[in-house]
């Protein structure tokens, strides 16, 4: 599958962030050999996070498996230590990942040319990382255990979005205790598509807390699994490297650390995008017409659809996906009107499907804004709205701090729909890819947008990861992600700021300890066979 658009360089942002790769052959066998120790450091402080997340990890409060048990409840009785060895394999896993950037770029620390390593080697390396994470306890959220509550709410209420965990369940429910304060009192956030998911779980599980987390976490590595598929595809059809894609969208810490540990709903929703992305830009560029062709885009809109119908913000895949039909179909106003008839029609069916299968309704679209009370501090707007009334209160102006922030984030989501419409219009004029014009706009978006978790970037990552091959870009998403991986801590949240800087004080010894040891005695991390001959028996 290969683009038949842009016109190269025919637009800015296309010229700032994306080129064609080019071949660059395989690493030589010296380069493979430190590759392997990389790989085995990342499994190793994988499998100790696995470990220490028995004590420290997002456990639930009540249908603890491990509380009480002999030998795996040791390390809920030193959490501290837990703490220290949860974090510091985070942060070497992290490291280990950045160390693989020469492998996957095909570029030296000096800029030069080097070798690239194949999709198989990379796929293992992602694997062996990943595992010990998907077997052990979840770590750094507890949303899972709100996805069990409102899986209750929905198998028991007429309308599944209207009461919170506490009103619905009761404050003594086994699956309201587990869920996190600040989401006790909130409807379910989530579309159709992901509350239908919830409600299945629960049907199978009952009030089980360990089956259910079980079940969600199949659920986050089937998403993940799509991903693997559909984002070496995507690059391949806007020309860039499908191994340098991968790495940085599914091996990226974010991935390991928040889709396959936290559990979070983001797996679901991105990788039925890009599968959904991948089926229709492929019927849309396929040179021959007929069945098979509607049929693929058809099942293309409607699993991009289905990403939408587990968070909204994906909807604008849809106006992209339809301006590139339109650009198919001739360009034009006539063209354009037709694709969004199209796009409408089926989504339209998709969605309404959906609702009658989940029995929503439309109490999904109006809690969209339900999070909107948080105050994150890693959204530019809400973060700026609040300065500005601190500032206020400051200077005796009253606390208005309410009211500033409901005018900037507005303002802010205006900045994002126009920008968003530039980009449709720029896939329309062919000056930018329809991958890369997603990317751009949900950048934009999540940059935009009144709250932001640290998985929030996967939003815009995903579709740029296949797009964008720049250096100008991958050096500072690369650091992003590096940040933004070791920014939650392993538990959640509910953490003393004490206990939080003695954590961070011992992995910080611990990791330069690890560093120390392996420049002075490099030798410890050589597998060396024995060149003796063997005595026979």
């Amino acid at each position: 599958m290969a683009s038949s658009f842009p016109v190269r360089g025919a637009g800015s942002v296309t010229a700032r962030l994306h080129t064609e790769e080019r071949f660059t052959g395989a690493p030589p066998p010296a380069e493979l050999a430190r590759l392997r120790r990389i790989r085995r450091i990342g499994t190793t402080a994988a499998v100790a996070m696995a470990v220490g997340a028995l004590g420290a990890g997002a456990l639930p409060v009540l249908q603890n498996p491990v509380a009480g048990e002999r030998l795996f409840g040791l390390w809920l009785r030193v959490q501290q230590s837990s703490m220290t060895v949860v974090m510091t394999g985070m942060v070497v896993v992290t490291l280990c990942w950045l160390l693989l950037a020469p492998y996957v770029l095909g570029q030296d620390r000096r800029g030069r040319l080097s070798g690239r390593i194949d999709r198989a080697t990379l796929d293992r390396i992602i694997a062996s990382w990943a595992l010990p994470l998907a077997l052990a306890p979840p770590m750094f959220s507890k949303d899972v255990y709100s996805y069990l509550a409102q899986g209750a709410i929905g198998n028991t209420l007429d309308d599944p979005y209207e009461l919170g965990p506490v009103s619905a369940l009761g404050t003594s429910h086994a699956l309201t205790v587990n869920v996190p304060d600040i989401w006790r009192d909130t409807p379910n956030q989530y579309g159709p598509l992901f509350l239908g998911v919830q409600k299945i779980i629960h049907t199978l599980t009952g009030d089980d807390v360990v089956l259910g987390t079980i079940l969600h976490r199949v659920v986050a590595i089937l998403g993940i699994l799509m991903l693997g598929w559909a984002v070496p595809r995507l690059a391949e059809y806007c020309g860039v490297s499908d191994v340098a894609a991968l790495w940085l969208a599914v091996a990226n810490p974010l991935v390991l650390f928040h889709l396959v540990s936290g559990i979070h709903s983001e797996s679901l929703m991105m990788g039925l995008l890009a599968v959904g992305l991948v089926l229709a830009l492929r019927a849309v560029d396929s040179l021959e017409s007929g069945p098979r062709t509607t049929v693929l885009f058809v099942v293309g809109t409607v699993l991009v659809t289905g990403s939408a119908l587990v968070k909204l913000p994906t909807v604008v895949a849809l106006g992209f996906v339809g301006m590139a039909l339109a650009r198919r179909w001739g360009g034009g106003p006539l063209a354009t009107a037709r694709a969004a008839l199209v796009m409408v029609a089926i989504s339209g069916v998709t969605t309404g499907l959906a609702m009658l299968a989940t029995s929503s309704g439309l109490g999904w679209i109006t809690k969209l804004g339900a999070a909107t009370s948080l105050r994150s501090w890693l959204s530019p707007p809400t973060a700026l709205g609040v300065i500005v009334g601190g500032i206020g209160q400051y200077l005796g102006l009253g606390d208005h701090t309410a009211q500033i922030l409901v005018m900037v984030q507005t303002v802010a989501l205006v900045i994002a729909g126009v920008f968003t419409v530039r980009m449709l219009f720029a896939v329309s004029a062919g000056r930018i890819n329809p991958v890369g014009g997603l990317g751009v706009s949900m950048a934009a978006i999540v940059l935009c947008f009144p709250v932001v978790q640290p998985w929030y970037v996967l939003w815009a990552l995903i579709p740029l990861a296949a797009w964008a091959s720049r250096m100008e870009f991958r050096l500072p998403v690369v650091a992003v992600s590096a940040v933004l991986a070791c920014f939650t801590l392993p538990p959640g949240a509910g953490l003393p700021p004490f206990v939080t800087v003695q954590a961070w004080v011992a992995t910080v010894v611990a990791v330069s300890i690890l560093l120390i040891a392996m420049f002075r005695w490099p030798g410890l991390l050589r597998f060396r066979q024995s060149t003796r001959p063997r005595m026979l028996p």
